[in-house]
């Protein structure tokens, strides 16, 4: 290579690292854009047995995600949300206490906002479900859980439906 096509390379490199890069879209940009605010806070309601459940969204790491807790009786789920920019999915990873490993993939049927995720138990039993929450106004949405056939198809009626009521949360 002579000095002259070094010099034009160095040239085009240094022109290359010098180009400003987009920023990355922010998951709580692409949540407000699309108007999923509503979904971010904390929950609560009693299901058909009588036992509270507890659900909360809240923001982390400057709003690139969004960590859930999720209780219900015994059963604790703890997970994380995020914005893959190379897919612009919107992708959930998680676990639970009963030893289960949980992705998903958030999307929008009608407004709603509906997670489908598939859980690997400790057993290596595979759980596969679809929460679709519903936003009934400030104060109140509804979460239902579906069992999805193998098909990936969601079945008639909700496993659970519950009418979730905001909380104040404690500082």
């Amino acid at each position: 290579m002579n000095i002259r096509n070094l010099c034009l390379l160095t040239l085009g490199l240094l022109a290359i690292g010098t180009v400003p890069v987009a920023a990355q879209e922010k998951l709580g940009d692409f949540v407000t854009q699309y108007g999923y605010d509503w979904v971010l806070g904390k929950w609560a309601a009693t299901d058909n047995e009588g036992q509270r459940v507890e659900v909360n969204y809240k923001w982390g790491l400057d709003k690139h995600i969004v960590l859930m807790d999720f209780r219900m009786g015994d059963f604790t789920f703890h997970g994380m949300t995020m914005l893959a920019a190379s897919s612009e999915e919107v992708v959930l990873a998680g676990a639970d206490n009963q030893g289960g490993i949980w992705k998903g993939t958030w999307g929008d049927n009608y407004g709603d906002a509906v997670l489908k995720a598939e859980g690997v138990q400790a057993d290596g039993e595979i759980q596969k479900v679809e929460i679709v929450h519903r936003n009934l106004d400030a104060k109140t949405i509804k979460i239902s859980i579906y069992g999805l056939d193998s098909w990936g198809y969601r079945d008639a009626e909700p496993w659970s439906t519950l009418t979730c009521k905001r909380q104040s949360r404690k500082k």
